[in-house]
Formats: C-alpha cells, sequence, structure tokens
C-alpha cells in the first residue's frame, strides 16, 4: 500500500509497502541470506535483517533467482532493521568510493 505525500516528511520519493521475502547478499561469493524487504522507494529500500551484521555496502536481491538485484549502502539500522539506499551504477565505477552514512552520498576515500 502506498503512502499519501503527507506522510512521506521529508522524503521526496512515495515508498511502496510490500513486505516479501528477499534476500541479502553480504559480498560477491557470499551465500545469500534471506531477509525480509518492508518498503521500496525510487531511492532505496527498508529490510528486517535480524541480528545479522549488514556490511556498509552490499546487494539485495528481490527475486530468489536474481533477475532483480541492487547494490546498496547502509544509511541506517534500528535493531532488526536497516534502511539502505540504492547506489548508482557511476557510483559504483567511481575507485575508492565509499557509502558516507551521515551525509547519504558516495565519496572518494582520500589516497
Amino acid at each position: 500500500m502506498a503512502r499519501h505525500r503527507k506522510d512521506l516528511g521529508d522524503r521526496k520519493h512515495m515508498r511502496i509497502e510490500i513486505c516479501k521475502p528477499g534476500f541479502l547478499i553480504p559480498a560477491p561469493d557470499a551465500p545469500w541470506i534471506e531477509c525480509l524487504i518492508l518498503d521500496v522507494s525510487h531511492d532505496g529500500v527498508c529490510l528486517d535483517v535480524g541480528s545479522l551484521p549488514v556490511a556498509k555496502i552490499f546487494g539485495v536481491a528481490f527475486t530468489a533467482g536474481g533477475e532483480v538485484i541492487r547494490v546498496c549502502a547502509l544509511v541506517w539500522r534500528r535493531g532488526e532493521l536497516v534502511g539502505a539506499r540504492f547506489l548508482s551504477a557511476k557510483e559504483l565505477r567511481q575507485p575508492f568510493a565509499r557509502a558516507d552514512a551521515d551525509s547519504g552520498k558516495a565519496t572518494a576515500a582520500p589516497r
């Protein structure tokens, strides 16, 4: 169910509540870990990951077959819930890019 614009607070995009199983991908060659996708927006996703540790950058598979995968940067964690923003292809191509959870933007690491 979509929320009304007045319920978005400071958000730019509507969040769609989906409450469906998904998979957290901790690293490219790591096994996928089942999680619950609570909601999704144009910019990010909210997941219920239980007590699993979550890296600053990770993948989310929206389907068991991996047809829909997004790379995410951790923005916040509140108990079993995490909020993450989707990283763009441009951000992923930047050398030494890291997710800055405070500003929500990727920045180049100092050399």
